[in-house]
């Protein structure tokens, strides 16, 4: 099953049941006004909706519903305001881990005073208590950030990445969410690996990225097998 929804994930949140979602893994816009400068990309993207605000938390209390017990959400945040995202986000979930994404190379920012910030933070946010799949490992991930020459999607996350996630903390034919979906990159991870997937993005464009990208996507037929 693969539900894509344009519209506001906030009003398309509440059509969804109770705990009826096995993994969230999402990337809301920070509230940091963010502006992508990449100097390899041919055209820059344009500012996210809601990024100068904290919009984000009107979402946290809505995924805490929709996730069943004993499942797992995953939530990228910026070590601009870490601090905040994590304890409002305590009042919700048990937070087990903080995994750090050393992507490889940082954006370009103030070259004279500010050192490359090579790393993103994904919040580990426990409904109850969810087992990990396959064996422990630590919470520094390494892997490459994606090419800002194919880049669709000004804070995109490489497949990989939401790939392992997803395979750590799920199991096949469990339903994931992503409510700011981007262009798709959970999606095409889940789908991979053999899960239904909902996801749901207020701007047409990346909507129509994602629906692209998932629809030419094909479950890796030999995942899971040993």
């Amino acid at each position: 099953m693969i539900d894509l929804r344009l519209g506001d994930c906030l009003v398309e949140m509440k059509k969804i049941p109770d705990q009826s979602i096995d993994l969230v893994l999402t990337d809301p816009p920070y509230g940091i006004d963010y502006q992508s400068n990449g100097r390899t990309v041919s055209k820059k993207f344009d500012k996210l909706q809601n990024d100068a605000n904290d919009f984000r938390f009107e979402i946290y209390p809505e995924i805490k519903r929709v996730l069943k017990n004993d499942c797992v959400a995953g939530i990228f945040c910026s070590f601009k305001n870490y601090a905040k995202d994590y304890a409002f986000l305590c009042k919700h979930f048990d937070i087990k881990n903080c995994i750090v994404w050393d992507k490889g190379g940082g954006g370009i920012g103030d070259l004279f005073h500010s050192l490359s910030t090579d790393y993103e933070f994904l919040l580990v946010c426990h409904k109850g208590n969810c087992k990990i799949r396959g064996k422990r490992e630590g919470s520094v991930w390494s892997i490459g950030k994606v090419n800002p020459n194919i880049m669709r999607h000004p804070t995109e996350k490489p497949t990989s990445l939401c790939f392992k996630f997803i395979e750590k903390f799920s199991d096949s034919d469990t339903i994931i969410l992503d409510p700011f979906m981007g262009s798709g990159t959970t999606g095409e991870a889940a789908k991979r690996l053999g899960r239904n997937f909902i996801g749901i993005e207020i701007e047409p464009k990346y909507f129509n990225i994602a629906k692209r990208r998932i629809d030419n996507t094909s479950p890796d037929l030999f995942v899971g097998i040993k």
